[in-house]
């Protein structure tokens, strides 16, 4: 029976991109591997599931399987482009039976009819013969034009395999390089996968690193796809990025904030002096200028965004809670003054 891609994902024929990709990743996400172990029949059904949108989610793949059925990808492109009706006469005698609607090209049937009429065997070299126009002839114009008239398919490149890494807010930065042990799971099973990545500086959380050829393997000789690194940044207890610029909040003691004073605070090369006038208020922003991070290729440096928090002491000793009633004494102003009574 003809696999009905558009089925697997329990999809309709006019489902969009993100119907897809929707489906795909709920039915991956119920039947992987990793969340069946020893599960043989689930493992089959996500290779079905990933087959199935490794067809519908190529633009190109889903149009020739729409039209052919599930065998799109051994017509050639010659005759693919006049659609399941074949070619025009002048080129040729031949049609596709059952291709409209997914149905697919009954080749076991068609082989089996060139061999009664002396048609090729699998694996022979494909040879016009028996009467003009019949199934022989379909078999020697389909196939005769693959590599000097031998019945192979063209090799097609492995699929591309998606990898999520996690690394360090630093080395984000800095840059660094991973040993990974992979195994990765295509149409020819499982394959390990010994790589060793260089990340780059600099890079953004949700970036792309791709390894060129460590991807899935080709069925039939061509050569291998890519393997996509998904790089997730972990978040940093104290710095944030803004592309070239570091952000961090450091605390202020009340007396420092009144008062204001020198003091030290990190950088991206390390830590330096920062003067605090007096009266700065909670949540006030200073700027370390070229102190961020530093793009070498474009000779260009960011800055450092100091943003202050004042630290309001909880646990006072009774001299220093009388100081500040004291102080309350003196500063009787009313500070919400200005607030407006309701909206």
């Amino acid at each position: 029976m003809a696999k009905d891609f558009y089925s697997v994902l329990g999809l309709k024929r006019d489902a969009d991109e993100k119907a897809i990709k929707g489906a795909y990743r709920k039915l991956a996400r119920e039947h992987h591997p990793d969340v069946n172990p020893n599960n043989a029949a689930a493992e089959a059904r996500f290779k079905e599931i990933s087959e199935a949108f490794q067809v519908l989610s190529d633009p190109e793949k889903r149009k020739l399987y729409d039209q052919f059925g599930e065998d799109f990808d051994k017509i050639p492109p010659e005759y693919a482009k006049y659609g399941p009706q074949g070619p025009p006469r002048s080129q040729g005698n031949v049609n596709f039976p059952g291709g409209v609607g997914g149905q697919g090209i009954d080749f076991e049937e068609l082989f089996r009819q060139a061999q009664s009429q002396g048609g090729p065997s699998r694996g022979a070299q494909t040879e016009s013969r028996g009467a003009p126009g019949g199934v022989g002839d379909l078999f020697g114009e389909l196939f005769g034009g693959f590599r000097g008239g031998q019945g192979r398919r063209t090799p097609q490149r492995g699929g591309d395999v998606e990898q999520p890494i996690e690394i360090t807010f630093a080395e984000s930065i800095k840059g660094t390089q991973r040993r990974l042990n992979l195994t990765i799971r295509s149409d020819r099973g499982e394959e390990k996968r010994d790589v060793t990545v260089k990340i780059p500086a600099l890079i953004n959380d949700g970036a792309t690193v791709k390894v060129s050829g460590k991807g899935a393997s080709s069925l039939n000789g061509g050569p291998s796809g890519d393997l996509l690194l998904k790089i997730r940044v972990k978040p940093d207890p104290f710095w944030k990025r803004d592309g070239l610029n570091l952000k961090i909040e450091v605390p202020l003691s009340f007396p420092e904030a009144a008062l204001g004073g020198q003091i030290s605070v990190p950088t991206g090369s390390g830590a330096v002096g920062l003067k605090i006038p007096a009266g700065t208020p909670s949540g006030a922003t200073f700027r370390l200028s070229k102190r961020g991070l530093k793009d070498e290729k474009k000779g260009e440096s960011g800055d450092v965004l100091v943003t202050v928090r004042v630290a309001v002491p909880k646990n006072l000793a009774p001299r220093e809670d009388e100081l500040i009633r004291e102080l309350a004494t003196l500063r009787s102003e009313n500070v919400r003054a200005g607030l407006p009574n309701s909206l």
